[in-house]
């Protein structure tokens, strides 16, 4: 072999050594971490909403009626009449989160003349499901409905919204609300019923035009009137 043709080897072998020590080293990919598991947060459950038809009268007559949860204290939540049930929606949806409440809305069968009758026989309706402890929400005629109620052992509170009935005398704890230019006038009678009614008790007043249940659809009072409602009826929860 030539010396021309012995250099030219020895350099293309030479550069094949030096190109292969140049060249990068592969780097493994390095793997990919999973994103830590996050727990989902908890929420309390809504309570279990269930119809049923409580009887009434001597005729097989029956009440709708919307129970809501399966505690044990009750509240019972007595209608103006006037407007829809559906306006508690806030008052109920406020409570139903509360596992120690049974909420009960109904209508009634007949408002003027049998309105009376027909809150005793949702008060037999929970006796009878084992409830010894009940709260009375009433609102304009409803308001006195509750108010009937007053002398039965398993009450042990009342919230009266627009009353203008008779004052309370039992020692249960007492709440009366009224917006200060309520619609149909009862205001004052609110007030009234308030101061001759016994200890413990209060009273609240709102500016607002709205009679029982719809001040809790207003804006600028509803949350105040809703937080108030429910802070009391939870205090009393609280206090069993």
């Amino acid at each position: 072999m030539s010396l021309n043709i012995r250099s030219l080897f020895l350099l293309v072998f030479v550069g094949g050594l030096l190109a292969g020590c140049a060249a990068p080293a592969t780097i493994p990919p390095t793997p990919t971490q999973a994103p830590p598991t996050q727990t989902p947060p908890t929420s309390t459950p809504a309570l279990v909403t269930q119809e049923v038809a409580i009887s009434a009268g001597e005729d097989n007559e029956t009440i709708r009626a919307t129970v809501t949860g399966n505690g044990e204290i009750a509240i019972i939540i007595a209608d103006t009449g006037v407007g829809a049930i559906s306006e508690w929606a806030p008052l109920v949806d406020a409570l139903e989160t509360n596992k120690n409440l049974r909420i009960v809305t109904f209508a009634y069968r007949d408002i003027t003349s049998t309105g009376s009758e027909d809150i005793t026989a949702v008060l037999d309706y929970l006796r009878a499901e084992g409830i010894k402890k009940i709260v009375c929400v009433g609102a304009g005629i409803g308001s006195r409905f509750c108010t009937n109620l007053q002398q039965e052992p398993d009450i042990i509170g009342i919230v009266l919204i627009a009353t203008d009935g008779l004052a309370i005398d039992s020692d249960f704890p007492k709440l009366f609300l009224t917006a200060d230019a309520d619609p149909l006038g009862m205001a004052g009678s609110t007030e009234r019923v308030y101061n001759q009614s016994a200890e413990p008790k209060s009273f609240k007043t709102y500016a607002a035009s709205a009679h029982g249940p719809a001040l809790f659809a207003k804006a600028d009072v509803g949350p105040q009137v809703l937080a108030d409602v429910t802070d009391f009826i939870n205090g009393i929860v609280n206090g069993q």
